[in-house]
């Protein structure tokens, strides 16, 4: 009876953290530097966004740096990454004269310099993984490399369908940036469950939904119901991100 009563009030306090996680403004990142990041607490992988000294949050610049759980921050994707393309882009499924907005993976001022980093991890690890696993948005999206050379490898691509291919594999203490493409304006949110693989043997994984905002959208939508579930979890693991 008594472990019916607390499944019960575990219940009753998952709605209401929930609810309140539904309602919850998010930050705006919207200009400097930033980094998708892994990290590990010891038993935990944790995936989260990092800023560094100078980035934009809700309009104002940070002092030193500041760490943000995936459903506590969004990206946002002004107008002004908006171009129209050249040429036809079959990983994003436009044509000549379509728009597209762009975060590009060179450090660009007046928007987001967005990287990837696998700093917080040491010699634990043997190498580590993002993949894309969920999708939704009001158009298509990839994520994508260029080369010196005039070359690009394409490592997240939403207009065929998400499977394995859809990895971006991380060397450990590692670092580089990329671009984020998007075909609509409107909310995106991706679903991307980080794994990172033991030098011992194993691996540990995270998932997370990022939220990209992309052109001139005045309200930014709840939370996505994975975000409820993550309150959820955390209140099973008592999980927590550490902040600055």
């Amino acid at each position: 009876m008594k472990k019916i009563l607390f499944f019960q009030l575990l219940s009753i306090l998952a709605v209401s953290i929930c609810s309140s996680v539904a309602h919850a403004e998010a930050v705006e990142y919207t200009l400097g530097h930033g980094d998708i990041g892994l990290a590990y607490d010891g038993s935990e992988l944790e995936l989260h966004y990092h800023f560094g000294n100078g980035a934009v949050l809700d309009g104002t610049p940070l002092v030193g740096d500041a760490e943000y759980a995936p459903d506590e921050a969004f990206v946002r994707v002004g107008q002004n990454t908006m171009v129209e393309t050249t040429g036809s882009i079959p990983f994003l499924g436009t044509t000549a004269g379509d728009p597209v907005w762009v975060l590009p993976q060179s450090n660009t001022p007046g928007v987001p310099f967005l990287g990837i980093a696998t700093e917080e991890l040491d010699g634990t690890f043997s190498g580590a993984s993002l993949t894309m696993t969920s999708f939704s948005g009001p158009g298509e999206f990839a994520l994508w490399q260029s080369s010196p050379l005039g070359g690009l490898n394409v490592f997240w691509q939403s207009n065929n369908g998400l499977d394995a291919t859809d990895t971006l594999a991380l060397s450990i203490g590692g670092h580089d940036h990329y671009n984020y493409g998007f075909t609509e304006a409107g909310t995106y949110d991706i679903g991307v469950t980080a794994t990172a693989d033991f030098a011992s043997g194993g691996s540990v994984s995270d998932f997370g939904t990022l939220r990209f905002v992309v052109g001139n959208v005045s309200a930014v939508p709840e939370p996505s119901a994975l975000a409820a579930m993550g309150a959820l979890s955390s209140i099973m693991v008592l999980r927590r991100r550490r902040r600055s």
